[in-house]
């Protein structure tokens, strides 16, 4: 099975780097599927994705569960989601054959200007639960003043190193 899972907070780039390396996987023959965790939330909100720390989890379970119904069916499976739960990336390390964990990260500031006011993509949630940042990525970027084209080649080129 074969996931690259590209985690990190809100407004780090995510969607932008996922979606820039899904059309590179594309470009070399590689079918993919983009999994990103807004729209995935929206999707599945009928299921009581609330923003409390147990939800959170059950999401970050769900979102690992579709990834391996896409990577069983010969798709990479490229998800862009915050769940920064460490039980999570242990367990996706186990669980798929390929995997590639990436975490990005950028500046407070920068995040801030990325992200849309309230209203215009989601109201911003005020439930904080601590953040448990992925132990040993595969890859981990600053975002702050690289473009998602760059980062997305820097991935390829990992993942093309290590099929």
């Amino acid at each position: 099975m074969a996931v690259i899972w590209i985690t990190g907070l809100p407004g780090v780039g995510k969607t932008a780097v996922a979606c820039a390396l899904a059309a590179h996987l594309r470009a070399h023959g590689e079918s993919c599927v983009v999994l990103d965790g807004d729209e995935l939330r929206a999707a599945l909100a009928p299921l009581d994705g609330g923003y409390d720390a147990a939800a959170r989890r059950r999401l970050a379970l769900a979102y690992s569960n579709l990834a391996a119904l896409i990577s069983a069916q010969g798709h990479t499976a490229v998800v862009a989601t915050v769940s920064l739960i460490a039980d999570v990336h242990r367990e996706n390390r186990a669980r798929f054959a390929r995997y590639l964990e990436v975490l990005l990260t950028c500046e407070q500031a920068e995040r801030d200007r990325r992200r849309p006011p309230d209203g215009l993509r989601g109201a911003r949630h005020g439930v904080e639960i601590a953040s448990e940042f992925p132990a040993e990525p595969h890859l981990a970027f600053a975002t702050d003043a690289t473009a998602p084209e760059s980062l997305a080649l820097r991935i390829l080129a990992r993942w093309h190193a290590d099929a």
